[in-house]
């Protein structure tokens, strides 16, 4: 009977490590829970009045870069057919001249294309470096007063699943308009 005895007050002390164990346990993960926010950059940008005016600013540069394109064209077209309607009246060192000038300008045009397509990059690389810089303290506002410990961009396949009550892009676009609009 002594032995039963000391086996149950063993297994009793052993369900008693277990629960505190337990408590322990669950008392450290609720301390050290993690707060996580996630906002859909894109959005950001496409919703505030920065990325709004960037957009603008890309959308006049590429109206203008078209434009510019066309008159190239255009005189390339006016070259191309004096050189058609010339073929059997102008002499070759003429025709050839003509060819030559209607390759440079073909060479411009792919030049042009080239370059303009670096400086839109480059345009919308420096206007999304500005509105990240707007985007920093409003970051750092939120995370301190919602108390946030991470904020993702959402990213679909990045971010699998999100709740809408981790998602503060409104949030974030709401401030951003309030800040620029004060600036």
């Amino acid at each position: 009977m002594k032995q039963q005895t000391s086996f149950g007050r063993g297994l009793f002390i052993a369900l008693l490590a277990l629960v505190a164990l337990a408590t322990t346990g669950a008392a450290t993960a609720q301390t050290t829970s993690i707060k996580i926010a996630v906002v859909d950059l894109e959005k950001v940008v496409a919703l505030s009045e920065s990325g709004k005016a960037l957009q603008a600013k890309l959308e006049a540069f590429q109206q203008g870069v078209q434009a510019e394109a066309d008159a190239m064209k255009a005189s390339m077209d006016d070259l191309r057919n004096r050189i058609t309607q010339g073929a059997n009246t102008l002499s070759e060192e003429k025709l050839t001249e003509m060819q030559k000038e209607f390759e440079d300008k073909t060479i411009g045009l792919r030049r042009l294309g080239d370059d303009k397509q670096r400086e839109g990059q480059k345009m919308q690389n420096e206007g999304l470096l500005e509105i990240q810089g707007q985007l920093e303290p409003i970051f750092e506002k939120i995370q301190e007063e919602q108390g946030y410990d991470l904020i993702l961009n959402y990213v679909p396949g990045v971010v699998v699943m999100a709740n809408e009550r981790v998602d503060i892009t409104e949030s974030v676009v709401a401030r951003m308009n309030g800040e620029t609009a004060g600036q």
